[in-house]
């Protein structure tokens, strides 16, 4: 395991930063917009916002994919973007992956499995599926959440 994925603290207030930063630069463009009159291109700042609405998983996604389902609240090009979070939902990176299976299996957890596919088959707002086989042959799915893994075979 790399220091940088050791040092979950940085990696997280960087993600925090990054993810402010973008979200900085998503209001700052609809305030100029709204209150010098300076064109605002609504598609890119609606996929700006659900990107990094996206980025920041758990519980705040959740609200991001809730706003989209209530009539009225959002211009429609917002509407849009973030329903996407719904059946498009950014996946978690694999150094998360490795933290947390390691978490939950042991340091050792890779030695536990013939293969553990490193691109999720599927990712939600809250965890992701990685597909995987025992040493047995058996077909196994990881659900990686964001505070655990469960196991399911196929």
């Amino acid at each position: 395991m790399s220091d940088s994925e050791r040092n979950r603290f940085s990696a997280r207030a960087a993600r925090y930063a990054r993810v402010g930063t973008n979200m900085g630069g998503v209001a700052a463009r609809f305030a100029a917009s709204r209150l010098l009159g300076l064109a605002l291109d609504r598609n890119r700042n609606a996929s700006e916002l659900a990107a990094a609405l996206g980025g920041l998983k758990g519980p705040i996604m959740k609200v991001a994919q809730l706003m989209a389902t209530i009539p009225d609240l959002l211009p429609p090009e917002y509407v849009e973007e973030l329903q996407k979070l719904q059946s498009e939902a950014p996946p978690m990176g694999w150094p998360f992956v490795k933290r947390r299976m390691a978490a939950e299996l042991g340091p050792d957890w890779q030695g536990k499995f013939a293969e553990f596919e490193h691109k999720p088959a599927a990712a939600a707002s809250l965890g992701q599926v990685h597909r995987a086989s025992a040493h047995d042959g058996e077909r196994i799915d990881a659900k990686v959440r964001v505070k655990s893994v469960i196991f399911s075979g196929q």
